[in-house]
């Protein structure tokens, strides 16, 4: 009855309608309303059991939803934050490619657990192997019990060789006690003795002070002294420079010169060129001999350091070296110069005073530049250097100087008192030695003949329960523990596994809901993956159209997303149930599609349209 109602509903509803299309869906519905009360209508088998008319012979549009015939939601099994995401909507994948991983530190946290988990599966394994020790399916474990084994019978027979040993041995320790006795007798000599010559010493570790404080006040003068002539060196170093800088950008003007002058006269370049040869011969002999006297003041040791013995003027050192070599260079260069103008003009000449000028030009900014770095102040690394020497020169001082007021003030009373009390433990020493020999005089110590009968048996029972083989409680235990602990491990390696979510299949990322950095929740949808090469189409086909189609219809489909594709379709399955929606009697139909070569279905199609053609 209340299909019958909503059948009359939809009657009413439709009566309203002024259209001839109208009054043949009113039609079928007044059939559909007459066929079942459980509001079902089986659809016709066949669409060509009556005449077609030509409106019914035209195809017509299906409202459609394309569906992703193999889609999966992935999400991860473990909770955390986001930490690489290597994916994006419409991105292809393969199977077993990483699409994102959890943050690094909870990856690096399981693999460092996983790591200190294989170690104490390894430790219990050898805790178990030791427990079975003989009945160990290792090798080198039963070698090792075996071995056990071997040593205890050793220790026993020890124990027993040592008894014996103690028996005859008792004459030997009653002479060594005496002789210790003797010994403590002389250490106790020896220890009055240095209590007496405390005093005479005293003296002499004053007079030993004193030395050290004059030596310490030398070091200290002398760093003041390296530290006070740094700036001057410096200084020296920054007018070198600038002399070096003065030389080479008269040769640069010289060579600018020459090279507006190359077309003009070759002989004046041919004598300039001699006369500079000249020059820088010179430049060289003066660089050579100021080396060579510093190198001589360096040898006589005129700059030798009290502190550390070896610091000279290292600036001023590599500043007469650099103009060493700068004239040897100048040299060269105007000695080759010199030939090939003797040879006569030459077109490569140009070229080559060119060369010379961008030489110059480079050598110029290279020295201005280290003139900067000068000008910009002293080394303060090297001079923070020489200043904690001293410092450290003056705590050397103060140290001297307070060990001397210590020993102004007199004998060291706690020296003193230490050396008595050494000789009073001296003399306790001496009463010990003399107690055992006492005791050893006595005869032989029948405490220790029981501790040592004692041993043999306690080495005789462990001989004995190392033969019998594992105790099963303690093998028990120790499997116990060994199958703790690798459950203990499939669990982090399982967690491991699920810190990075891959791909199940090779297929599209349709769509993604997290980004880097986001907090993650167990089984959480992140990713959907789906194969853009599966796909169906479904459709509700109204009434009075699902009549004309049956499976195989032939129809084609059309996505938004691709407008100049057309893909061809076909009817896969009519559903029996119809569906009512805003009083329109529809039955769902699923289409197949085909996906050409070359073709791939977006992440997101769109607006998609199947048109059948019955």
């Amino acid at each position: 009855m209340r299909l019958m109602r909503n059948c009359h509903r939809s009657v009413s509803h439709r009566w309203t309608v002024p259209s001839l299309l109208m009054l043949g869906v009113f039609a079928l519905i007044l059939s559909a309303c007459g066929q079942s009360s459980d509001e079902t209508t089986e659809p016709p088998q066949n669409a060509a059991s009556r005449p077609s008319t030509p409106t019914e012979a035209r195809g017509f549009d299906v409202p459609s939803q394309l569906i992703f015939g193999k889609s999966v939601d992935l999400a991860f099994e473990i909770s955390g934050e986001v930490g690489e995401l290597d994916v994006g909507v419409g991105d292809m994948v393969s199977a077993g490619d990483v699409l994102a991983t959890v943050d690094s530190e909870t990856i690096r946290d399981l693999r460092y657990a996983e790591s200190q988990s294989l170690y104490q599966i390894d430790k219990l394994q050898d805790d178990l192997d030791r427990v079975l020790g003989l009945e160990s399916s290792d090798p080198l474990v039963r070698a090792q019990a075996e071995g056990s084994l071997a040593k205890a019978e050793l220790r026993l027979q020890m124990a027993q060789d040592n008894l014996e040993d103690y028996l005859l041995q008792y004459d030997v320790d009653l002479g060594t006690a005496r002789k210790t006795v003797a010994d403590a007798k002389f250490a106790l000599d020896q220890a009055q003795d240095a209590v007496s010559d405390f005093a005479d010493m005293h003296g002499e570790s004053f007079a030993a002070a004193v030395a050290r404080r004059s030596e310490a006040r030398a070091r200290l003068n002398n760093a003041q002294d390296v530290v006070t002539d740094f700036l001057p060196l410096h200084n020296e170093a920054v007018a070198a420079l600038e002399s070096r800088i003065a030389r080479v950008e008269n040769d640069l003007d010289q060579a600018q010169d020459a090279l507006r002058d190359f077309d003009v006269n070759h002989a004046q370049r041919l004598a300039s060129a001699r006369v500079r040869l000249a020059d820088v011969e010179a430049d060289l002999e003066k660089a050579e001999d100021a080396f060579e006297e510093f190198h001589v003041m360096v040898i006589e040791g005129q700059f030798l350091n009290l502190d550390d013995g070896r610091n000279f003027d290292v600036v001023k050192f590599e500043a007469l070296q650099a103009a060493v070599d700068s004239a040897r260079r100048d040299v060269e260069f105007w000695q080759t110069e010199l030939t090939d103008l003797e040879a006569g003009p030459k077109e490569a000449e140009r070229t080559g005073a060119q060369a010379t000028v961008t030489r110059l030009e480079l050598e110029l900014e290279r020295l201005n530049r280290q003139l900067r770095e000068e000008l910009a102040g002293p080394d303060q690394t090297e001079l923070d250097r020489l200043e904690s020497n001293v410092l450290v020169a003056k705590e050397t001082l103060d140290r001297a100087e307070r060990d001397l007021a210590e020993l102004e003030q007199g004998i060291d009373q706690l020296k003193l008192a230490s050396l008595e009390a050494g000789a009073e433990s001296a003399r306790l020493a001496l009463e010990a030695a003399e107690s055992r020999l006492a005791r050893l005089e006595e005869g032989i110590d029948q405490a220790v003949l029981a501790d040592m009968n004692q041993q043999i048996v306690t080495a005789r029972e462990a001989r004995e329960e190392l033969a019998a083989g594992p105790d099963a409680a303690a093998v028990a235990l120790a499997q116990a523990h060994l199958d703790d602990a690798k459950s203990d491990y499939d669990e982090i390696a399982e967690d491991l596994e699920h810190s990075y979510l891959r791909a199940p299949f090779s297929g599209m990322v349709r769509l993604v809901t997290i980004k880097e950095g986001d907090v993650i929740t167990v089984d959480a949808r992140v990713i959907q993956l789906v194969d853009p090469t599966n796909i169906s189409i479904r459709g509700l086909v109204e009434a009075n159209n699902v009549e004309r189609i049956e499976v195989g219809t032939p129809g084609s489909v059309t996505v938004a997303a691709l407008p100049d594709v057309e893909l061809e379709a076909q009817v896969r399955e009519i559903s029996p149930h119809a569906k009512t929606e805003r009083g329109v009697i529809s039955f769902p139909v699923e289409f197949a599609v085909v996906v050409p070569s070359g073709v791939t279905i977006p992440a997101n199609p769109g607006l998609v349209t199947t048109t059948v053609r019955p």
